[in-house]
């Protein structure tokens, strides 16, 4: 029965339809019986569970990899990239990217918002449907393209092939079907462009097959024509594939060239090119190249059986071969078919003539087109509007596609197929023998081997992957560099070896098996695959030419081992049977069971040797011990036991047994002991106490700082406890106000006469000076000094008046005057009763504006205070660098003011030592020295390393790592930006200013100083306590003096009269060198006159001024000598 026979009867049946439909009737009706008597003689579909060929779920388990996840169904994508050794999988919500061995690598979420999930439900569809479920996977480079249902809103991503790290999203309508119940295919070219078949709408009623260059975001789609059921009408897409030019889409539609005969489903197989450039005016955004073909997969005779609905599919691009799954339709009477096309029988029917409807109602012809280059993909430009006619005309082919063998390859009854995959592997005497694994809608998969030379198939295993009979098989592929076939279900993901040669434990038993993977191994005496792939080794046996023996004998082999499950105990620890059906409070076991039936025996085969039941832990009450020795007494003084145990392990209580029965321990009383000392206390570490107030500020203004204490006394350390942890002491700033400004001013020099007898009247005039000070700080030592001068006019009668405006300084300011202050009051309690306080007495004005300051401070209690300890330092590192050492942390003894009191002033010890304890010094046997450190590479490390000098090391020497790497230490820029040096600047400049110009004043007053101190014979000791005592040793500074003469002698003469000196200076009794009124005013010219600023220095003698920074305590004094000279 060639191909010849099976498309005529074909061909007949389509005539007498159309002439009869009573014929039609019986013709299906011998169809269906035909098919049921040829299904006899293949396997049957419902195998015994004790068929030597039937492994079941729990024997598949030891030589396979499952993978599961909490939650997650529909395990129906999967993309293999062997080169990365990782497969990457999509599921419910969730995409997985796994070992080839099912390992984890990572899980990526992709989950539904709420907000969509509601929505989905508001539309009618059911909450299980209202998920993201992975419909698209497909690889381009290194990415990832996945596209989801996402709630009935298609939505798709790209993603990196390594991490699953999204990096785009992508609109997912007409890529992805709306609902996961939908049939699509989906197929990646090498350009990037996505070719699927799928429904576009909500409802899925607008079925298309797409073309979208998802690579370059293009916008543009090229698709079927729409609502056109010539083009697809309602199809169920099966899969896909590319070879040269072209992409193959399969599925089962309606067919539309029977529908004037009533309805039945075809199975296709259409074609697009790749380069398709799609319509312009006719055909817009339409396939030009779109053909399809009717895919026959039927049982010969004068009235052909036919499996119309394909299932699956998988194409081998070896072999260039298709094989598809085909099946009777839901409501008939099941069976299935394997089918196997090549592409030649393909290609010959899309060269074939078209099948055409000239009208709506008509009757279908064959016709031939004259223009088909454009479904060759080769049209040129001049033949492009007549190639658009054509299209739009003609899609359906008139011839179908033929099986290779003119018949089914496998088909058998009461059976339905699904997913199908294919190996090819070589045996003893075939180089390529055809392997296909097909999923059932029972949840079995059948091992099918394809026989070389007469084209028969037969089954070799049938698998069971699944327990739970309800669980679905969504996707079967074949992986040839694991050897496994990858089975996706509602549950799981399985990576199931190809291979179960071990089941046969006999020569026997291995070579009925006719197993293409196995063969008997006279070396090892065992079924084994090819040692090393070599089909052709000599000790290896391998007879597979035809189907399994199913009539010799065969032995019986276990089964795996059942879960531990609870059965009941009899006496003796022996199992009576498992399951709850005996008390909860009856002695039981875990028990575990197998069975003869991995296979079972058969026609005289041995049974299975050992036992089939495997027992553990069973109930077991416990027994006591014998009593152990009496003890020691639990103390050598004072009141005290000694005692006995036993433990109740003899046996021990175990699995839901019995305790012992009473006591485990009894106790005695010791006596004659002697009476205890009084106990020990034991240690308690210190804790800190709650801090005290802050302390007064070390300065008024300007920033000081102030002190706030704690104690280790909440509670104090006793009995060796620890010292608290930190410092007792605490800083703080304050006072960061600005100080006012301070002024201070020393006593009035005595009056010196500057102009004798000069006036009209016989009188003169006197000046006499001082020092002010004045500056905006806190500390009186650092004031700024400058003269000041007050003139008087005197009669010849001794009578003088000051000038109002007399007072003045060198500079020309204004009046100042010291009258209007009270008296001082008493002095304030000091601030710190030792380590140098201070105490303060003010004044009142009682005028205007008084010259000076109206408060003045002393320091007062100046003796030491005692030393508290500081805080502790860090630890010292170890005193040896392996085994154990010391280390050390100290603190210092700390004045008041924080300098360090050198001394033992303070409570307590100053240095504490601790054990540290370093690597074993075993760890350094067998070790050189280290190597200098390298210099910083790029990663800013550097690295040193060091040399076993042992050649072969026990496990003693050379312990540890010979290479040590450490961090490169950053150094800090000291670049500073310029928008902060530019800010800085300016207030820089306003500083240095300042400080430049105190610092000018100060310097030209020392400079002075220096000068007329040069011819003093003797210093004046400084007064004691003076803040200025360092500063100022003399009270007097010189200033320079020109001579004055007056006619006219004075009635009355100074008390600070003296002897004359050679020079022409008065000398005072005590040695000073000072100017006086001169007792003889009519002398001649240079006689003891005074010489008042002289303008030129080498003209000049020099005249002290006292200075005296105590101006101010010393107010009285100066009041007193002033109103004494005021009587002359």
């Amino acid at each position: 029965m060639g191909a010849e026979n099976k498309r005529m009867p074909l061909n007949r049946q389509q005539h007498r339809i159309k002439r009869s439909p009573s014929i039609s009737s019986m013709a299906i009706m011998a169809s269906i019986i035909l098919g049921m008597i040829l299904g006899v003689a293949t396997a049957s579909a419902d195998v015994a569970e004790n068929d030597f060929r039937y492994i079941s779920y729990h024997d598949l388990l030891p030589t396979s990899d499952r993978f599961t996840d909490v939650n997650v169904t529909s395990f129906s994508r999967l993309l293999f990239d062997v080169a990365r050794d990782q497969v990457i999988v999509g599921a419910r919500d969730n995409l997985y990217r796994l070992s080839l061995h099912l390992d984890v690598r990572e899980r990526s979420t992709w989950e539904v918002t709420p907000a969509m999930r509601t929505m989905c439900q508001d539309k009618g569809q059911s909450e299980e449907s209202c998920r993201n479920y992975i419909m698209v996977l497909e690889a381009h480079g290194n990415r990832v393209y996945a596209c989801g249902t996402y709630a009935f809103s298609p939505a798709c991503s790209w993603r990196q092939m390594e991490n699953l790290t999204v990096t785009r999203y992508d609109k997912g309508v007409a890529k992805c079907p709306f609902s996961p119940a939908a049939n699509n295919t989906a197929l990646m070219s090498d350009s990037g462009r996505l070719f699927v078949g799928t429904t576009t709408d909500f409802s899925g009623s607008d079925p298309a097959i797409i073309r979208a260059d998802v690579s370059q975001e293009s916008a543009r789609m090229l698709r079927t024509n729409q609502y056109n059921s010539k083009w697809l009408n309602d199809p169920q897409f099966v899969g896909s594939f590319e070879k040269g030019e072209f992409v193959y889409f399969l599925f089962r539609e309606a067919a539309v060239e029977y529908i004037n005969c009533g309805k039945i489903v075809y199975s296709r197989i259409a074609r697009i090119c790749k380069n398709d450039p799609g319509g312009t005016q006719i055909l817009k955004d339409n396939w030009t190249s779109f053909v399809k073909a009717r895919l026959n997969c039927s049982l010969p005779g004068d009235y052909p059986f036919y499996f119309n609905e394909i299932q699956g599919m998988v194409y081998s691009q070896e072999e260039g071969v298709l094989y598809a799954t085909f099946t009777t339709p839901e409501n008939s009477i099941h069976g299935s078919a394997i089918c196997a096309y090549n592409m030649s029988a393909i290609h010959a029917a899309f060269s074939g003539a078209f099948k055409y409807q000239d009208s709506l109602g008509s009757a279908w012809h064959r016709q031939d087109a004259q223009h088909r280059d454009h479904y060759e993909c080769n049209a040129g430009p001049t033949a492009r509007h007549v190639s658009l006619l054509d299209s739009s005309k003609y899609q359906l082919m008139d011839q179908a596609v033929q099986p290779i063998t003119g018949q089914p390859l496998h088909h058998t009854q009461l059976e339905r197929f699904g997913h199908v995959a294919i190996d090819v592997i070589p045996t003893k005497l075939h180089e390529r023998v055809h392997v296909i694994y097909v999923a059932t809608d029972a949840g079995l998969i059948k091992k099918i081997s394809v026989l070389p030379r007469t084209k028969s198939t037969c089954v070799v295993e049938i698998w069971r992957p699944e327990l739970s009979l309800e669980s679905r098989i969504r996707t079967i592929q074949y992986v040839k560099e694991t050897d496994s076939l990858y089975v996706g279900t509602d549950t799981a993901l399985s990576r199931i070896s190809s291979q179960h040669c071990n089941r046969h434990l006999s020569r026997v038993s291995c070579l009925n098996s006719m197993d293409p993977y196995c063969g008997w191994n006279e070396l090892q005496e065992a079924c084994t695959i090819a040692p090393n792939g070599d089909t052709l080794a000599k000790y290896w046996i391998q007879n597979a030419t035809e189907c399994p023996v199913l009539t010799a004998p065969v032995d019986g082999g276990w089964s795996a081992w059942s879960e531990w499950g609870r059965c009941a105990q009899a006496s003796g620890g022996q199992a009576l049977g498992a399951g709850d059906d005996f008390g909860a409070n009856m002695d039981s076991c875990q028990c575990r069971t197998r069975t003869c039936d991995n296979p079972s025996p058969k026609n005289g085969g041995r049974s299975c040797t050992g036992m089939n039941i495997a027992v553990t832990n069973c109930t077991v009450h416990g027994g006591w011990t014998d009593w152990s020795a009496w003890s020691a007494c639990s103390q050598t003084c004072g009141m005290a036991v000694k005692t006995r145990r036993r433990t109740c392990g003899n046996p021990k209580p175990a699995h839901g047994g019995r305790v012992c029965v009473g006591p485990d321990r009894a106790e005695i009383y010791c006596s004659h002991l002697p009476p205890c000392p009084a106990p020990k206390q034991p240690p308690i570490d210190g804790a800190w106490g709650p801090w005290g107030v802050w302390g007064e500020c070390s300065a008024l203004c300007g920033g000081g700082y102030r002190i706030r204490r704690r104690k280790c006394d909440d509670p104090v350390p006793q009995n060796g406890g620890m010292e608290c942890p930190g410092c007792h002491l605490d800083y703080e700033v304050c006072n960061t106000h600005a100080c006012p400004d301070v002024k201070r001013a020393g006593a009035w020099t005595p009056w010196l006469t500057v102009s004798n007898g000069t006036l009209p009247n016989g009188g003169y005039i006197e000046k006499r000076f001082r020092f002010t000070c004045k500056a905006p700080i806190a500390d009186s030592a650092l004031l700024k000094i400058s003269p000041k001068e007050e003139t008087r006019v005197c009669l010849p009668d001794g009578s003088c008046q000051r000038s109002s405006d007399s007072a003045h300084s060198g500079s020309g300011a204004g009046t100042e005057s010291e009258d209007g202050w009270s008296e001082w009051g008493s002095w304030s309690s000091c601030s710190a009763s030792c380590g140098g306080g201070q105490q303060y007495r003010v004044r009142t004005c009682d005028k205007s504006d008084c010259e000076g300051a109206n408060k003045m401070a002393r320091a007062c209690n100046t003796q030491p205070c005692k030393g508290e300890w500081g805080c502790w330092s860090d630890w010292s590192p170890c005193s040896v660098t392996c085994g154990l050492g010391t280390r050390t942390r100290s603190r210092q003894c700390l004045s008041m003011s924080g300098n360090v009191i050198f001394g033992n002033d303070c409570e307590g010890q100053s240095t504490q030592y601790d054990t540290c304890e370093m690597p074993s010094c075993d760890s350094f046997l067998g070790w050189g020295e280290w190597t200098e450190w390298s210099p910083c590479n790029t990663d800013g490390e550097k690295v040193r390393t060091r040399q076993c000098l042992i050649p072969t090391p026990d496990q003693k020497m050379c312990q540890g790592s010979d290479r040590e790497l450490r961090k490169c230490q950053v150094e800090m820029s000291n670049e500073i930006p310029h928008a902060l040096t530019a800010g800085a600047s300016s207030v820089t400049t306003i500083v240095i200013s300042v400080v430049l110009v105190v610092i000018g004043c100060c310097t030209a007053s020392v400079f002075a100083t220096m000068h007329m101190m040069k011819k003093k014979a003797k210093g004046i000791k400084a007064i004691q306590g003076s803040p200025c005592y360092g500063s100022y040793p003399n009270q007097y500074s010189s200033l320079p003096t020109k001579d004055y003469t007056d006619s006219q002698k004075p009635k009355r003469q100074s008390s600070f009269n003296g002897r004359n000196d050679a020079g022409g200076s008065k000398l005072l009794a005590n040695g000073h060198t000072t100017l006086t009124k001169s007792n003889n005013v009519n002398g001649a010219v240079g006689n003891n006159t005074p010489k008042v600023l002289a303008k030129s220095f080498n003209d000049t003698d020099t005249a002290t001024i006292k200075r005296n920074s105590h101006g101010l305590n010393n107010i009285r004094h100066a009041r007193q000598l002033e109103m004494e000279e005021e009587k002359y």
